[in-house]
């Protein structure tokens, strides 16, 4: 259980229904229902130069109110990778922005051309954010294995559209490419310099220096400005050895054990020292492994939207999870939280969530994802045409992730620990199609007259604010205003996902 304080009201989440204090009897967690929404964006021959893959990395809400994507597109065979800007009044209906930055065969093309970096460079996965005073910063995965660099670059721009590099020798991140030839090094610095290494003249690194910063791919950024802090979650590599029973030898990386870690920073620009906050645990499979986390703030909690990959199956799901902090993460619902479709449909096998979901119409989170019918080793599965990766889109109401059930035929239970009523009413986000009734009882547990279950009066239906009442005048509880209490329900077929006190 947790609670965030909105207008004086306590609204009380179950993202874990062991949390203390909190006392449930029938009922178990469940994700809320996505609204699937279909292709929204995807690869547009002539512009995107016949590429197959759309990729989106990063979207946001401007100050205008219109919605901003940055993406990635790549062929699915050779080198050329490029991120691209689009924006759309809805979230559902995209323009690609002519940029006047990148021109071909007479054609303005909307991709982003950063300055201070060599021309022909490869760059994907965008990760963008406002930062402190407005300044923006774009962190994108730099592919020059031809100079020998593979790393996270930043980029600063005054508007978001135009970026200038900060110091290519100065990432945030490094590839284990970085500086490789043949068995030369696994990043910068990692080995000494051989007479046959062309790249020795350019390591400015130390061993434990780049060993530091050390990952690969797949990573979000975030600034948070009440703490006026940014925050990192990207992938660690653990050593993943057949012996372990963990080993995919089909996998694009099989010697290796993909998990999540974080790091924090004062500028955006120095990082601190990496810490593991995700891995596989008794509870897995022995070949799942994570790709990625991306997070929401929502009160006190983060709420996290991990990429779960399947290493065998080669498959990747958006699993739902959760955080007071940041750094210790609760996995109570492990599994797909986007449904993926059917074969041989488009997004069949993988979902890789953008940077976070943005509000959209009707009060309503909108989360724009990756989907695709390759396996993640790029081979097609049996029953698949041709080969497709585009954008898709959920919906799903605002203040609903995960809510608390009763099994089919039965009533589930659940009692509140003390609190203080800081409002007039107390209310329920709730889809309930048989009913719910509650109690007040006294700190203590004891009954308040009036307000006894049998005297409750049902609540059916699907909202967001259903006011618990007493009695033939509707009671509320407003007498108890500002007093401590003991709330007591009783839910049957129907999901509960929060109470607001």
């Amino acid at each position: 259980m947790t609670s965030e304080t909105v207008g004086g009201t306590r609204r009380v989440y179950f993202f874990d229904a062991s949390d203390a204090g909190i006392r449930t009897f029938g009922l178990h967690l469940e994700p809320c229902p996505v609204e699937k929404a279909g292709v929204v964006f995807e690869a547009e021959p002539g512009v995107d130069l016949d590429w197959v893959g759309i990729f989106a990395g990063t979207v946001m809400r401007l100050d205008d109110g219109r919605y901003r994507m940055y993406y990635y597109t790549y062929p699915e065979r050779g080198p050329v990778k490029r991120i691209g800007i689009a924006e759309s009044a809805d979230g559902f209906h995209w323009e690609r922005l002519a940029l006047g930055q990148l021109i071909e065969n007479g054609r303005d093309l909307p991709f982003v051309r950063i300055r201070g970096l060599y021309d022909g460079a490869n760059i994907t996965q965008p990760s963008v954010v406002r930062g402190r005073d407005g300044r923006w910063l774009m962190y994108c995965w730099l592919h020059g294995q031809d100079r020998g660099l593979v790393r996270y670059i930043v980029s600063e721009s005054d508007d978001g559209l135009d970026w200038r590099l900060t110091d290519l020798h100065r990432p945030a991140l490094f590839h284990p490419a970085d500086l490789e030839i043949g068995s030369a090094g696994w990043t910068a610095g990692l080995t000494d310099a051989a007479a046959a290494d062309r790249f020795a003249e350019r390591r400015q690194w130390g061993f434990q220096a780049a060993k530091r910063l050390r990952s690969n791919d797949a990573t979000n950024v975030y600034y948070d400005p009440e703490t006026d802090r940014y925050e990192m979650y990207s992938v660690w590599l653990l050593p993943n050895r057949p012996e372990t029973g963990r080993f995919t030898p089909h996998d694009n990386a099989p010697g290796v054990l993909r998990v999540i870690h974080r790091r924090t920073s004062d500028d955006g620009l120095a990082w601190s020292d990496p810490e593991l906050v995700l891995t596989p645990d008794g509870g897995d499979p022995l070949d799942q492994q994570f790709y990625y986390l991306a997070r929401i703030v929502e009160g006190e909690w983060r709420i996290g939207f991990l990429g779960n990959y399947r290493c065998w199956d080669q498959t990747m799901d958006v699993e739902l999870c959760f955080s007071r902090d940041g750094l210790r993460w609760r996995r109570p619902l492990r599994g797909g939280f986007i449904p993926r479709d059917p074969v041989p449909e488009k997004g069949c096998m993988s979902a890789y969530a953008t940077n976070q979901p943005v509000p959209a119409a009707g009060n309503r989170w909108l989360l724009l994802y990756t989907a695709g019918n390759l396996l993640h080793n790029r081979q097609l599965p049996d029953g698949v045409g041709e080969p497709w990766r585009g954008v898709m889109g959920v919906t799903w109401p605002r203040a609903r992730y995960a809510g608390l059930t009763a099994a089919s035929g039965t009533i589930g239970r659940i009692l509140l620990p003390p609190a203080i009523l800081s409002g007039e009413n107390v209310t329920v986000d709730a889809n309930v199609r048989g009913a719910l009734r509650a109690e007040l009882r006294d700190p203590l547990g004891g009954r308040l007259e009036g307000f006894e279950l049998h005297r409750s009066v049902p609540i059916r239906g699907n909202a967001s604010e259903h006011v618990l009442r007493w009695g033939e005048t509707g009671d509320t509880g407003a007498a108890y205003r500002h007093d401590a209490v003991v709330l007591y329900c009783e839910i049957e077929d129907g999901v509960l996902y929060s109470i607001s006190l």
